[in-house]
């Protein structure tokens, strides 16, 4: 009896071995002190502080740009700060670099650009650009990009763009017997149509030179009648003046000539827009306040002198990287995206800064949006190649301050335009090499 009990346990056994050699394994448990996984902890984003001065509806399609710019890279946050007047904003931004304190980057206007470059404040940009194959410096308008390059390097590059071209009233024109829809080409022909649209009776002046006060707004609107003449500010390394030669004195005496009663008259800026000149030189800016004008108004080419060819001065401002940024690539990042087609078509056309780029100035929607939406912009985009750009140098405020004091006199007829020329030559000379 107990030899069967053994052999039928060892029946059970086996059949019980068996049967478990023929399940399936089960999965080998984790062991107990493996941790339960976790999803890997959000990036916290890089913050970057951008300076600027547009105002109003410029300011705020640039808050759009920047929160769009934000969503689509959330590992870089830009703060926008816009600051006020121009003036204010260059005392803080001088103020910023002495103390340490400069933002990541600002949009500055481009004759900052040589003192901050003097001032040791900004960063060159060759390396972030040379690196970046997705970016083609090839794209900007030579003219912008070349303002920016001092001893080699490249220290800003274009955000905006303007020019100045002839802004008449065509009423005016109406009133006085002129053809409203044909506006001067020549020197001569500007000269006797404002004498022919002037009206002493009523204050009406034919073209509304600027002339006081002194200062930039006389430098500025003056080196286009320079230019036109084939003369040039400064020499090609900005170490003297260059205006005092014929075709400054040609320039000087046609605007000085003009405002001794015939066609203009000195006074501030302002007549145009009262309806007090037939004709001035205006930017590409004015239609943000030339729109609701209550008279007809048309933009033409700057008159040429008899030989000569129309002109222009260039403005606008430039992206600036300051040395002292904490995080200069996520600051590249954001200069890409500004300067970027899509990004300036868009700016573009909202606010009426001409292209900075040739694929948006060349670009079929934008060409046929201003056929459509704003044909007077033609002229300044046609305008573009014959804009100079003023002088790259950080003395550059300094020598149009005295430019403008010294050529005054002759535009109020107290001294002689070959007198001005000379004493302005003088005085720029000593500030270029005190």
């Amino acid at each position: 009896m107990k030899t069967k009990c053994i052999t039928l346990f060892t029946i059970l056994v086996t059949l019980m071995l068996t049967l478990s050699a023929c399940q399936p394994s089960s999965p080998t448990p984790p062991p107990a002190t493996q941790p339960p996984a976790t999803e890997k902890p959000a990036t916290t984003p890089v913050e970057i502080t951008f300076w600027h001065q547009y105002d109003k509806a410029n300011a705020a399609l640039l808050d759009i740009l920047v929160s769009e710019f934000n969503a689509s890279h959330p590992d870089i946050k830009v703060t926008a700060v816009m600051q006020p007047s121009y003036d204010e904003y260059k005392t803080l931004l001088s103020t910023a670099i002495v103390g340490g304190t400069t933002p990541d980057l600002a949009s500055v206007d481009l004759i900052w650009v040589p003192e901050y470059v003097a001032d040791g404040a900004l960063l060159p940009l060759n390396q972030l650009i040379s690196s970046d194959n997705a970016f083609d410096i090839n794209d900007f308008y030579p003219m912008l990009t070349n303002y920016d390059m001092m001893g080699g390097n490249r220290y800003g590059l274009p955000f905006t763009s303007n020019n100045m071209q002839l802004i008449w009233n065509k009423d005016l024109f109406a009133k006085a017997g002129l053809d409203p829809e044909t506006p001067p080409k020549t020197w001569d022909e500007m000269k006797s149509m404002a004498e022919k649209c002037s009206d002493p009776t009523n204050g009406v002046v034919g073209f509304e030179f600027y002339t006081q006060p002194v200062g930039e707004g006389i430098t500025w609107q003056f080196q286009v009648w320079l230019w036109a003449a084939g003369g040039e500010f400064l020499n090609a390394d900005n170490t003297k003046a260059a205006f005092n030669t014929p075709q400054g004195l040609e320039a000087l005496t046609f605007v000085s000539d003009m405002l001794q009663g015939h066609g203009s008259a000195p006074g501030p800026w302002g007549a145009f827009g009262d309806q007090k000149a037939c004709m001035q030189l205006d930017g590409s800016w004015l239609f943000g306040y030339r729109s609701g004008a209550p008279f007809q108004w048309g933009i033409a080419p700057v008159p040429a002198p008899a030989g000569g060819t129309t002109a222009s001065n260039t403005g606008g401002e430039h992206l600036i990287l300051f040395k002292n940024s904490a995080h200069p690539e996520a600051a590249w990042e954001f200069i890409k995206y500004l300067t970027s087609t899509e990004i300036q078509m868009r700016w573009d056309m909202a606010t009426g800064f001409l292209p900075i780029l040739k694929s948006v100035g060349e670009n079929e929607n934008y060409i046929n949006w201003v056929n459509v939406t704003q044909p007077r912009l033609l002229p300044f985009i046609q305008g573009q190649p014959y804009a100079h750009t003023r002088p790259a140098t950080p003395l550059y405020n300094q020598v149009s301050e005295a430019f403008s004091r010294d050529i005054q006199e002759a535009m109020l007829g107290i001294s002689s335009p070959e007198d001005a020329l000379a004493k302005a030559e003088k005085d720029v000379n000593q500030i270029l090499n005190p």
